[in-house]
C-alpha cells in the first residue's frame, strides 16, 4: 500500500519549545518502532507503510531525515494521527485516511461553542503548585521543564501575568523530557516537586534560581548543584534531596508527566489558558498575550 501525502510543510510548527520528540529523533530515514497504536489495526498504517511515504515524497533531499514517533487513532473520527519529527525539529501531525489514502499534515484544534471544555476537565486533576487567585475566574496550567531553556525564558512571563491578572491562577506542572535530550531534567522536576511539598513559599523562588542556573548544571553533577540552589532558596537540602528519593515523589511526576500526555502536551513549556493549549509563550508579543489571557477571562467556561 502507498500513502498520497498532499501537502507536507517542513517548517516546524512549534518555536521556541522544547520538544519530546526530538528526543527519539535518529538522523536517518527511518525511525524506532512507533508507540502501541490505539484504536483499530485496521485503520491505522503501519511504520513501514508511513516510511515508504516518507521516502517517496521526500527522498529527494539528502539533508533530510525524519522520526516515526507514533501512530495511533486521533480524535476526528475515521483518521489516524501520525506523529513525525523531521530533521530533529518539533514533531508534527499528519491525520490520515485509511480509507482515501489521503494524508492532512497540521494541528487539529478544539472547534465549536466550547472548544476548551473537554481539555478544561482534563485539567482539573492538575495539583502542582500555584499562584494567584484562591477562587481564580479562569486557570492557567503550564507544563515545563527544568532543563528547558525555552521554559526558563517563560518563566518570567508567566509571573508577570500571574501580576497583571490577579484573578487568574497559575498551576505549575512538572513535565520533565525524556533523558536522551535533557539528562537531568527528571532530577530537576523531583527537586522542584520536593520543595513544593516541603515549603510551596519557597518554590516558585527555587524554580526560578534553577532556570538561572542551568548552563553551570550537568548530570554529574545535578545533585550538589540543585542541593546548594535550595539551600540558597531557604530550603532544607537534605530533606529534599531525601524526599526526591521517595516513591511518593516520583509518583506524583510521573502523574503530572501522564496528565500532560493525555492533554496531547509533547513539548515544553505548553501554557494552558481557560483550556487552550498556547505553545511557545515566549515567541507571543506581551501585549497579544494579555489580549489572549483577557479574551478567555471574558470567555470563562466557554
Amino acid at each position: 500500500m502507498k500513502l498520497k501525502i498532499v501537502v507536507i510543510t517542513l517548517a516546524a510548527l512549534t518555536l521556541g519549545a522544547c520538544v519530546q520528540a526530538s528526543a527519539q529523533a535518529t538522523g536517518t530515514k527511518t525511525g524506532p518502532a512507533s508507540k502501541p497504536a490505539s484504536g483499530s489495526a485496521s485503520a491505522l498504517p503501519t511504520q513501514e507503510q508511513v516510511n515508504s511515504a516518507m521516502q517517496r515524497t521526500l527522498g529527494y533531499d539528502p539533508a533530510l531525515s525524519w522520526n516515526i514517533v507514533e501512530i495511533k487513532a486521533s480524535p476526528i473520527g475515521g483518521l489516524a494521527d501520525v506523529l513525525v519529527s523531521i530533521n530533529k525539529q518539533p514533531a508534527q501531525h499528519i491525520y490520515f485516511s485509511q480509507k482515501d489514502q489521503m494524508a492532512i499534515p497540521g494541528q487539529a484544534i478544539p472547534f465549536g461553542d466550547n472548544p476548551f471544555a473537554a481539555t478544561r476537565q482534563k485539567l482539573r486533576a492538575a495539583d502542582g503548585p500555584t499562584l494567584g487567585s484562591k477562587t481564580p475566574v479562569i486557570e492557567i496550567v503550564e507544563f515545563s521543564d527544568m532543563q528547558c531553556p525555552h521554559c526558563k525564558s517563560a518563566a518570567p512571563i508567566i509571573e508577570k501575568l500571574a501580576a497583571d491578572f490577579p484573578k487568574v491562577r497559575i498551576t505549575f506542572q512538572q513535565f520533565p523530557l525524556p533523558a536522551t535530550l535533557h539528562p537531568w531534567a527528571m532530577k530537576g522536576a523531583l527537586y522542584a516537586d520536593c520543595a513544593g511539598h516541603s515549603d510551596p513559599a519557597l518554590f516558585w523562588k527555587y524554580i526560578g534560581s534553577i532556570f538561572e542556573n542551568q548552563g553551570g548544571i550537568a548530570l554529574a553533577t545535578a545533585d550538589e548543584k540543585l542541593k546548594e540552589l535550595a539551600t540558597a532558596a531557604g530550603l532544607d537540602a537534605s530533606k529534599i534531596a531525601a524526599c526526591t528519593e521517595s516513591k511518593e515523589a516520583q509518583a506524583r511526576v510521573q502523574k503530572s508527566l501522564d496528565l500532560g500526555q493525555t492533554v496531547d502536551v509533547n513539548s515544553t513549556p505548553t501554557v494552558f489558558i481557560n483550556g487552550r493549549a498556547v505553545l511557545a509563550i515566549a515567541g507571543i508579543p506581551y501585549d497579544q498575550l494579555k489580549n489572549l489571557v483577557q479574551f478567555e477571562i471574558d470567555h470563562a467556561g466557554k
